[in-house]
């Protein structure tokens, strides 16, 4: 029998959706949804994409109210908790530079999800590479950030990794790489059970899906068996048949995860890589530990 993950309740959540990011905070659960401008302030409207309105939104899970839009002119953000405190890391797309030819990544944070500090550089590119997503995570010591990059030395999009004990200042952890061979990206990053598992996009045969891989040292990487994606996309799918009647889903990239209420609540995007998505949602009845490790037995 073919093996798959025993995803349950999947559904779109919305369409035109872009990346997001659940979490925790105070007694409640929210979503860092990262938005387009042309879609997302002008919808069903066909306006010239101004990308400096590109954005990110805080949203309350349950009752689905918009808390605060922190920053515009910025995308690829992603959060994590820490104590009394959201951080937010995300792509500065800066003044004078098209949307792909981000240089910078910034931090903010806040205690309330209204004021937020200001932005604070946290990574710089090398050269002329690009930066775009990151995710962070804590592995009880020092958190880890991925972050992707075009360093034309390497297939697009490859992944570095950095380390801080404090947020703020960060520095490369030695031969730690991850993609260098072939297309990857939209990753997402947990630390569970003295393993880093990196959820990560490949390009297969006419189609993109989310694989897995692990590592304990972030230098030696344990891929999942090539049979086992973590998302695949419904190739019978029609992602938004009223604007786009053509097109079929051919992609299931930036999955993020969160367990809630004794499941493994996961939000990933659908489309075609090309300007069509939309944001689906799933679950998965267990831990994210018997998730994860569920690739490899």
């Amino acid at each position: 029998m073919r093996w798959r993950v025993p995803w349950k309740n999947e559904k779109v959540v919305r369409q035109n959706g872009g990346e997001v990011t659940p979490f925790f905070f105070k007694g409640r659960y929210y979503l860092l949804e990262n938005f387009f401008a042309s879609s997302f302030l002008y919808p069903g409207h066909e306006v010239k994409y101004r990308y400096h309105e590109d954005g990110f939104l805080i949203r309350d899970m349950d009752s689905d109210r918009i808390i605060s839009i922190p920053l515009l002119n910025h995308y690829f953000a992603s959060a994590i908790v820490h104590g009394d405190r959201v951080h937010v890391f995300a792509a500065d797309y800066g003044v004078d530079q098209a949307w792909w030819e981000i240089k910078r990544l910034v931090r903010i944070s806040s205690d309330d999800l209204v004021s937020w500090t200001a932005p604070e550089e946290v990574v710089h590119s090398d050269g002329k590479e690009h930066l775009f997503n990151s995710a962070v995570d804590f592995d009880g010591k020092r958190y880890v950030m991925l972050y992707e990059t075009d360093d034309r030395r390497w297939t697009p999009f490859t992944f570095k990794f950095i380390e801080s004990t404090d947020l703020r200042t960060w520095r490369p952890v030695a031969n730690a790489i991850y993609g260098t061979d072939r297309y990857v990206g939209g990753p997402s990053l947990y630390y569970v059970n003295g393993f880093f598992y990196v959820l990560y996009l490949e390009q297969r045969k006419g189609f993109y899906e989310t694989r897995v891989t692990r590592s304990r040292d972030l230098v030696s990487w344990e891929d999942a068996a090539d049979d086992r994606p973590f998302l695949t996309p419904d190739m019978t799918h029609k992602t938004n048949p009223a604007l786009y009647p053509d097109v079929v889903e051919i992609n299931a990239s930036d999955p993020e995860m969160i367990e809630r209420d004794g499941m493994v609540w996961v939000w990933w995007n659908g489309g075609n890589q090309a300007g069509c998505s939309d944001l689906k949602f799933a679950q998965y009845h267990g831990t994210m530990q018997q998730l994860l490790e569920s690739f490899y037995r």
